[in-house]
């Protein structure tokens, strides 16, 4: 399953969004396109402006820090839904 990986302009950053590919790519192999299964928005803040500008059928949204089992949970799920349906 191939999981994308898109950032926001980074405008705002209210934390260090880097961290969240670092531990994406400890667990999984990624990709910087749109032609994926699942595309991860790399919001910098909570106003996420990234997902209003992206269409996609499989998004998932970071826009604050997580733990890393957050996020490889976070993308195990949404890999689970997505063989399911």
């Amino acid at each position: 399953m191939k999981i994308g990986v898109k950032y926001c302009g980074g405008c705002n950053p209210e934390y260090r969004r880097e961290g969240v590919e670092e531990v994406l790519r400890k667990h999984f192999k990624i990709f910087y396109s749109e032609d994926v299964d699942i595309l991860i928005l790399i919001n910098g803040c909570r106003k996420a402006c990234l997902a209003e500008e992206v269409e996609h059928p499989n998004i998932l949204v970071v826009d604050s820090p997580m733990s890393e089992e957050e996020i490889v949970r976070k993308v195990e799920d949404a890999m689970k839904e997505l063989r399911e349906s």
